[in-house]
This record gives structure tokens, C-alpha cells and sequence, in this order.
């Protein structure tokens, strides 16, 4: 059996890199923004946009920043016979409105810092189906790049008719990394790094003490043996989304990795742009497609 090569080939002739990070990452479990991994984030992608990378976000996190922020103004608003009654869950869409405002303005107040500038991009599936979108979407990211802008995508979610359940008709879940990963082909991406909460992938739910990590994952070995847990806390697809998305990506030979955010320097080591002597202290695996012969090798290995 053929194994990824552990030299990481696939960083040197990286320029433009599709960074994604999910509702897990952005928020503590309070619901609120997770300041310190956000500015970690940033400074990251600060360096790599000095060095002549080509940097875009895809962030997750809206709809939870919202959510917190109408509970906590419900509660103002609220009269304690109010309290006393059942609670309606908060529309989602409203969440994603009102949230998306300040997680956008947390991004433009830790790039200014940075002496960078951001730039806001608010797509739907649906848009990806007319030809002139995606013309114009490559045109100004470009565009935005050139300047050095960091284009933050999220989907947006307080417009999006997309019903429950979130899958396509290809059977691609949708959410963001789906996002990410379509725009990785779109905007024709070296690399798609996909930060998650967890190390990487696991036989069965993380939590579970029988589960083990998977050092190599070959599709035909392992797709009918894994056990896929429940979602993250607090977002919408889980490892079930990343790994499909991560396929989707990969077999148009775009490599895929799938890593936890707990490494505040990942992002900028997944690159190649760390120093010769940087040391990594947490695991992460890589899912990566090399074609070699014709067919596609899939596999996760571990620094």
C-alpha cells in the first residue's frame, strides 16, 4: 500500500491558501467569541500575507455570536412573570443577522491592528449556479488579493432558503466547509486547511475511550467502518461534513487539511513558512490526495 509521503510535498509550491474555521473554533462553549484563538488566527495570517501568500477566510461563527447576543437582550427585555412562561428558540435567521455585524467587526478590529484590511463576502449556494457570479467572484477576489485585502467568506445565512436537510443533490452536506471547498475549485486554490475542535478523525466519537485515531484513511477501508459522532456543539455539520467536503476538494487534486485549532501555529506550519527548527507540540492529520498512476491515494498522516 502507498503512503503519503511525509516530507510535505505538497506545501512547496503553495500561494494561495483557503483557511476555514467552524463555530467551535470562533466561540467558547459560553456562546461568546473566542478572543484568544481568533487573535492567534489573525497574526498567523498576518505573517503569511506579509510573505506573499494569498490568504482567504471562511468563517463560521454568526449564528452563535447572534444567538448570544438576542438571548442576553430577550432577557433584558423580559419581565419576570416573562421568565416564568416557555421560551421560544430564537430564529436562526435573525441570529445569523444580527451575529454576522459583530463577527465581522471583531476581524476588522484584530487585522487593524495587524495593518491589514479585511473585506466582507456574503455568498448562498444557489449563487454558484450562475456563470456571471462566478466570473465576478473570481474577479474581485482577485482583486482584493492583489491589495493584500484578506477576503472573509461566510455563507449568508440570514437570506439562505436552504432547508434541513443540509445536503445537495450530489450528497454534499452543505455548510461552510462545503463552502470552503467549492471555493477552493472556484478560486483555484493550492491548499484548503479546515480547523477543527477535534485532533483529526476518529474510529468512532471522539469522547468515546474505544475510539482510535486513524493514521491513514483509505476510502474503500474505511468508510463503512467509521462511526461518526454527533455535530460540534455549535455547529452545523461535524467530521461527517469536513471529510466530505475534504473528498470533494481532493479529487480535483486540491489538498485538504483537516487539523485542530488548539495549535496556535498550524495554520502558518501547514504552509511550509515556520523556520527550519519549529516545533509542533499537538497532532494533526492531514487528509491529502496525491494522484499517481491514474488513481487517486488518499491519506492522513501524523506529525
Amino acid at each position: 500500500m502507498e503512503t503519503v509521503d511525509p516530507t510535505r510535498a505538497f506545501v512547496k509550491n503553495v500561494k494561495r491558501v483557503i483557511v476555514k474555521v467552524g463555530t467551535a473554533v470562533v466561540t467558547r462553549a459560553d456562546g461568546r467569541l473566542a478572543l484568544g484563538r481568533l487573535g492567534a488566527l489573525c497574526e498567523q495570517i498576518q505573517e503569511l500575507n506579509s510573505q506573499g501568500y494569498e490568504v482567504i477566510l471562511v468563517t463560521s461563527g454568526a449564528v452563535g455570536v447572534g444567538r448570544q447576543r438576542l438571548r442576553y437582550r430577550k432577557l433584558l427585555n423580559s419581565s419576570f412573570l416573562d421568565l416564568q412562561k416557555p421560551q421560544n428558540e430564537l430564529d436562526g435567521k435573525a441570529c445569523a443577522a444580527v451575529g454576522q455585524n459583530g463577527l465581522m467587526a471583531l476581524y476588522d478590529s484584530l487585522f487593524s491592528q495587524l495593518d491589514v484590511t479585511s473585506a466582507q463576502l456574503l455568498v448562498t449556494d444557489n449563487d454558484f449556479r450562475d456563470p456571471d457570479f462566478r466570473s465576478q467572484l473570481n474577479d474581485t477576489v482577485n482583486s482584493l488579493l492583489s491589495l493584500k485585502v484578506i477576503p472573509i467568506f461566510n455563507e449568508n445565512d440570514a437570506i439562505s432558503t436552504r432547508k434541513a436537510p443540509y445536503e445537495d443533490s450530489s450528497g454534499i452536506f452543505w455548510d461552510n466547509d462545503s463552502l470552503a471547498a467549492l471555493l477552493a475549485l472556484e478560486l483555484k486554490a493550492d491548499l484548503l486547511v479546515l480547523l477543527s475542535d477535534v485532533e483529526g478523525l476518529y474510529s468512532g466519537p471522539p469522547r468515546n475511550p474505544e475510539s482510535k485515531l486513524i493514521h491513514t484513511y483509505i476510502k474503500e477501508k474505511h468508510e463503512r467502518v467509521i462511526t461518526f459522532g454527533d455535530k460540534s456543539r455549535v455547529g452545523r455539520g461535524g467530521m461527517t461534513a469536513k471529510v466530505k467536503a475534504a473528498m470533494y476538494a481532493a479529487y480535483a487534486g486540491i489538498p485538504v487539511v483537516i487539523t485542530s485549532e488548539d495549535a496556535q501555529e498550524n495554520v502558518r506550519y501547514l504552509t511550509g513558512a515556520e523556520r527550519e527548527n519549529d516545533v509542533i507540540e499537538c497532532i494533526e492529520v492531514e487528509f491529502i490526495a496525491y494522484s499517481r498512476g491514474g488513481r487517486i491515494i488518499w491519506g492522513f498522516y501524523w506529525s
